[in-house]
């Protein structure tokens, strides 16, 4: 499934690149983008580091106080990042998306809004496909 979520993203994102070249700012923000991320610093005071890897326990740790929005027991979500790269924060991605995998760090990404309806989407719609599955 993480294959799915990632690949998800990475069509989205490569689709938009071009288009978003010549468009104004505000424009951008309504494209799905996503970026990776190689490391997180969990506070702005520093502290805690999470990186690939990191198990869910720490992650938890690291991030405690911060709002979690659990898509799934392995996608975990949070809102409210600053990326220390320019054409991430001018497209609007704020929104940090973990990803687990064996109970470590599989991968991290900002997203935009819309690269986090499309990671919602395909999550409910796995869902839902395995529920009728396992109902039958």
């Amino acid at each position: 499934m993480n294959t799915r979520l990632d690949s998800a993203l990475v069509i989205a994102a490569a689709l938009s690149m071009s288009a978003l070249l010549s468009l104004p700012a505000a424009a951008k923000q309504e494209f799905p983008a996503a970026f990776p991320v190689r490391t997180l610093t969990a506070t702005s005071e520093g502290g805690e580091q999470i990186e690939l890897g990191t198990s869910r326990v720490d992650v938890s740790w690291a991030m405690r106080g911060k709002r979690c929005q659990q898509l799934s027991p392995d996608v975990w979500v949070y809102s409210g990042y600053h990326a220390d790269l320019d054409l991430a924060n001018e497209q609007g991605c704020d929104t940090l998306i973990i990803t687990f995998a064996h109970g470590q760090v599989a991968s991290m990404r900002l997203v935009n809004k819309p690269a986090a309806t499309i990671v919602a989407n395909n999550l409910q719609r796995h869902s839902s496909t395995r529920n009728i599955a396992s109902n039958e």
